[in-house]
């Protein structure tokens, strides 16, 4: 063994890797923030019209989160202490977990530091089939945590299948005819990338009528859909209630974390047997306190629902209006616009950042290679001018370079 030798062919591999990633134009850099993500915000040292945040009511600059964070700061200081089942869990995380409850109308809320933690643990525990085999039924665009869960699942012997966008009629056939007693359908309630909405009344459905447990992360929705300008997402909009719903606070709450709302005896599991629950540190208690002000807000209708609904849907028109077709639901603050060619969506994004405008290209593995899109978001803080800048220039753009908008 020629340890020096080996080492250098290491590096050498690594390197052509790298190498190959950048030619096929899937190199990404961070944007670097020097404000907080309003409208306008500077990133990479230059004042830019941001439309590429999750930040969708602007909450994160709300004075009640403000002011809820500086007193949890006062009375616990910067840091959870640990784990949640050791020494991490204070007061403010447990009144957190019951606003979220009680908002949602679910028995028990648990609430993580991510959402991608939470994911990985609710289907960790859901479909551990260590005891009895189960089946994960999963829409093909679900998120990447999501993915992940199941890859954790699939240690012990879960079994996955796979169905096509929003298919009902597909998962139903693949429900009837599966080989395990047991099984979980799980599905974005707001797709992330595409703006669409999973079918949450026809998944209830076709789970109740083959014995599945229905699981909706809804992380995207929470804040932004729900009946009338409610916040409560995208079940609430169909009324319907999933066996487990997923959220996040790390996007329209303006703070961090993530919560899974379920029965008791789901949620105790979850405390005592998921992994990324039971050995990460509990969030900070300045967040859960900036959280808890935050689901208030939403609650007691001072959020700008409203606003961001008919700020999207004035996006769209004027898209529209210009020949550009964007995605997703009218209310949704997820506006995608097509390109398909990586390097194509690269050279607009360019364009764009000459104008101080941040709209990120999405690119494979975000999206599936050759499906390249801009993902425009629309927050409540956006103002008409704003968007008008936006359309001109994104038009013009995707006219210049030749681009097709699917």
């Amino acid at each position: 063994m020629n340890t020096v030798q080996d080492s250098a062919r290491f590096r050498g591999h690594l390197a052509r890797r790298w190498a190959e990633w950048q030619d096929a134009g899937l190199e990404r850099r961070p944007s670097v923030f020097g404000s907080g993500q309003g409208a306008v915000a500077e990133i990479d040292g230059e004042k830019r019209l941001l439309f590429a945040s999750s930040n969708y009511l602007g909450l994160s600059d709300h004075p009640a989160l403000r002011e809820a964070a500086r007193g949890a700061l006062d009375r616990f200081g910067t840091g959870s202490g640990g784990s949640r089942l050791t020494t991490g869990t204070g007061a403010v995380h447990r009144e957190l977990e019951h606003e979220v409850a009680d908002w949602l109308d679910f028995p028990e809320c648990v609430w993580l530091p991510t959402g991608y933690q939470t994911n990985l643990a609710v289907l960790s525990v859901l479909a551990d089939s260590r005891e009895e085999q189960v089946t994960v039924f999963s829409d093909e665009k679900n998120h990447a945590s999501i993915i992940d869960g199941i890859r954790f699942a699939k240690s012990s012997g879960t079994r996955l299948s796979v169905y096509p966008h929003r298919d009902v009629r597909h998962l139903a056939e693949l429900l009837r005819t599966r080989e395990t007693s047991l099984a979980v359908v799980v599905t974005d309630g707001l797709f992330s990338m595409d703006g669409t909405v999973a079918p949450v009344r026809e998944l209830r459905e076709v789970s109740d009528r083959y014995g599945a447990l229905l699981v909706v992360d809804d992380a995207h929705g929470i804040g932004t859909l729900g009946e009338g300008v409610s916040g409560r997402g995208c079940c609430s909009d169909a009324g319907v209630r999933p066996d487990v719903l997923v959220g996040t606070a790390s996007k329209a709450l303006g703070t961090e974390g993530g919560f899974l709302c379920c029965d008791r005896i789901l949620a105790d599991l979850i405390r005592n047997q998921a992994r990324s629950y039971v050995f990460s540190t509990a969030a900070s208690p300045v967040t859960a306190a900036a959280s808890l002000a935050s689901v208030r807000l939403v609650r007691g209708g001072e959020a700008g629902v409203g606003k961001l609904h008919r700020n999207a849907a004035y996006l769209r028109t004027s898209l529209g209006e210009r020949g550009v077709t964007a995605g997703g639901v009218t209310e949704g603050p997820i506006v995608p616009v097509a390109v398909g060619d990586e390097r194509l969506a690269l050279a607009v994004q360019e364009r764009l950042r000459e104008a101080a405008i941040h709209v990120p290209a999405i690119r494979w593995p975000t999206v599936r290679k050759g499906h390249a899109i801009l993902r425009v978001t629309v927050t409540a803080q956006h103002t008409l001018p704003q968007f008008d800048r936006l359309v001109d220039v994104l038009s013009r753009s995707l006219r210049d370079l030749a681009v097709r908008p699917a």
